[in-house]
C-alpha cells in the first residue's frame, strides 16, 4: 500500500512536467543550428592556427566584442584582430580546440557554452578554459557577437 502511494505521488509530481513540455514540443520548437556554429568555431580555430588575426576579426559582428578576463571590453573586428595580434606578437601561432558544447537558441541567435584548449606549436597545453559565445545570424551568415572566457583552475 505504501509503495502504491509513493508511485502515485511520483506520478502526480511529474504530471506538470508533461503538461508544460507537450506544447513546446508540439509547437515545433527549433533546435539551435549546432553544425553551423561548430563550422564557425572551426573557421575561428583555423585562422588562429595560421596566425591570421585579421580573419578572426572578420568573424565578428560589426559591434562584436571580446570580454577577456581581467581586461577591458574589446569592440569591433579591427580591435579584436589587434588584440590577438598584440597578444601573440613574436610567437608562432598556437592551436585551439573546442569541446563539451552546449547550445541554446534558434535560427537567428545562438549561445554556445563550451571548453577551449590552447596548445603551443609543440603541442604543450598553454590554456584550458570555458567560454560563452553569442552568435547572431546576419545576412545569412553566422557571426560572433560576444566572446567571454576564463580559465579553469591550474
Amino acid at each position: 500500500m505504501r509503495q502504491t502511494r509513493l508511485y502515485a505521488a511520483a506520478l502526480a509530481a511529474s504530471l506538470p512536467l508533461f503538461v508544460f513540455a507537450a506544447p513546446a514540443t508540439a509547437s515545433g520548437a527549433q533546435r539551435p543550428p549546432e553544425a553551423a556554429i561548430k563550422a564557425e568555431n572551426a573557421r575561428w580555430a583555423e585562422a588562429f592556427r595560421r596566425g591570421d588575426y585579421e580573419a578572426i576579426g572578420r568573424l565578428y559582428t560589426k559591434d562584436g566584442a571580446l570580454l577577456p578576463p581581467g581586461g577591458d571590453k574589446v569592440t569591433g573586428g579591427g580591435a579584436i584582430a589587434e588584440y590577438f595580434a598584440k597578444g601573440y606578437a613574436g610567437s608562432k601561432p598556437d592551436t585551439v580546440s573546442f569541446s563539451n558544447y552546449e547550445f541554446y537558441g534558434n535560427d537567428q541567435i545562438v549561445t554556445e557554452v563550451s571548453d577551449a584548449d590552447i596548445r603551443d606549436p609543440s603541442g604543450k597545453l598553454k590554456f584550458r578554459g570555458k567560454q560563452i559565445l553569442i552568435f547572431l545570424k546576419q545576412g545569412g551568415a553566422w557571426k560572433l557577437h560576444r566572446d567571454i572566457w576564463n580559465s579553469y583552475a591550474p
